[in-house]
């Protein structure tokens, strides 16, 4: 393998709070010149000269000069000296930077519009409203005082980074002159804050071939990065888990998988056992696949997908009665933070039932996701707004399955997708799901009675594990208050 080769094992969201501004300013660019008047102020400068000698030397009548001079002094360019000759004024003179060069006038310019900016750092991130809420990513917080002092601080960086927001393309000046025309700030006359959206920032953790973290990259869209990435690592540490490999241990053994634990060296993750497993699995008809990242990650979803609808293929074929798809998610900080996960139930529900004139039902989607119990208002509010168009097939589930470290998507009898999220805070900063896909009968059927032995069990005497839809579990909380 490549040793420049790094695979990614997780991917997350993060929302850094950033306001917009109505900002409004006043500043001094540089214009050129008309013709006779650049010129005749271009010659003058090299050295004074009578308005005869400006005359012979453009080819000027007499009265075409005087009228050229008359208006260059009434505009205060030049004046007659003692001698009799034009000379340039001190004002004049300010026009030109070096001997020769284009005379350039400053000209005073009104403009504005409306800027974002973050609220880490105050990089300017664009002027387009960014449109997200706060939802499926992890917030990155940041000082309340910089909240309540944003309208001043937006003004001072702008006053900073002015050339720089300029270059990035964010604003643009009337001026199209070459760089000793750049426009500078006259003055700041208003900035007014409008409102405030997330920026979205979508990290890629990923490990080398031989399993060692890689360090996080930059921000394109930052011009620091640095007090952003401080946030990201506080984030992370809130969301972790003690470490879990004794209990994931625990888990392949529940689920009869002798083959996971082989993916593994003495420190990490072996990918060139994994990738080689990969393709083996794949030969064999999908007996054994494993993969590592969350399931909702482009490359995995690609793999499910293609291994969903042969299994859909099978159903329509042998015109089998419509049954379940269960995806279960895991107790963990990680999982779901990323608008890719709602994307891809979204695509489990539309691949539910054929087209045509007679769809057919293949099957009846329900996503499980974790509740400490059916008062959880908290994560109930989180996960409704997150899965806000999937009122009816998103389910509470009273959290415990195989400790709450393993995620699985199921059609029962048919394929079962496995993900165990290992956490190992001492040596990766967020946790690793790594797993497999199989339609091997044996194994889905190990799979599917955990599952369905779990999620139809109860806690106690008439408290399910199931807690039923979210929409409906909200409905009953406040009917019973």
């Amino acid at each position: 393998m490549n040793q420049d080769v790094n695979i990614a094992y997780h991917e997350v969201d993060f929302l850094l709070p950033a306001h917009r501004f109505d900002i409004r300013l006043s500043y001094v660019t540089k214009k050129g010149l008309p013709f006779v008047r650049e010129f005749v102020l271009r010659l003058v400068h090299i050295s004074p000269m009578r308005p005869s000698d400006i005359a012979t030397y453009f080819g000027l009548s007499k009265r075409e000069v005087n009228e050229a001079v008359t208006d260059l002094i009434e505009k205060g360019d030049l004046e007659f000296s003692e001698s009799g000759q034009v000379d340039l004024t001190s004002k004049s003179r300010g026009y030109f930077v070096a001997l020769g060069s284009t005379p350039l006038v400053s000209s005073l310019l009104e403009s504005g519009g409306v800027f974002a900016f973050e609220l880490a750092s105050f990089n300017c991130v664009g002027r387009k409203r960014t449109h997200e809420k706060r939802v499926a990513g992890l917030w990155l917080e940041v000082p309340n005082e910089t909240i309540a002092n944003s309208e001043r601080l937006a003004k001072q960086k702008f006053q900073e980074k002015f050339l720089k927001i300029q270059e990035q393309g964010f604003w643009e000046h009337k001026s199209l002159e070459s760089d000793s025309g750049r426009p500078s700030i006259y003055t700041m006359e208003s900035v007014r804050k409008l409102g405030q959206e997330p920026l979205r920032l979508t990290t890629l953790f990923s490990i080398d071939q031989e399993g060692i973290p890689v360090e996080r990259d930059d921000f394109d869209v930052l011009g620091d990065s640095s007090t952003v990435q401080e946030r990201i690592t506080d984030s992370l540490a809130i969301c972790r888990k003690p470490m879990n490999f004794k209990k994931i241990a625990q888990a392949m053994v529940a689920l009869e998988d002798q083959e996971t634990k082989t993916l593994f060296n003495d420190h990490s993750v072996d990918i060139t056992n994994l990738l080689a497993a990969q393709q083996a699995g794949r030969l064999q008809d999908g007996n054994w696949i494993p993969f590592i990242g969350p399931l909702y990650s482009r490359g995995n979803w690609a793999l499910i997908s293609e291994y969903l609808n042969i299994q859909l293929a099978e159903i329509q074929k042998e015109k089998a009665p419509s049954t379940e798809l269960l995806w279960v998610a895991p107790s963990d900080g990680f999982w779901g933070q990323s608008l890719r996960t709602s994307t891809c139930f979204h695509e489990l529900r539309d691949m539910s039932t054929t087209t045509g004139k007679k769809p057919i039902k293949l099957y009846d989607p329900k996503l499980y996701l974790p509740l400490q119990e059916s008062s959880d208002r908290r994560a109930i509010n989180r996960w409704k707004q997150e899965f806000s168009e999937h009122d009816n097939a998103v389910y509470g589930l009273v959290e415990g399955f195989l400790d709450g470290n393993v995620e699985v998507l199921l059609i029962p009898g048919r394929m079962a997708v496995v993900s165990y999220h290992i956490s190992r805070p001492d040596s990766l900063p967020v946790s690793l799901p790594i797993g497999y896909l199989t339609t091997d009968e044996k194994k889905v059927s190990v799979v599917t009675k955990l599952v369905e032995e779990y999620v139809n069990g109860v806690i106690s005497y008439d408290n399910p594990r199931d807690l039923g839809p979210l929409g409906k579990l909200q409905i009953q909380k406040r009917a019973s208050n």
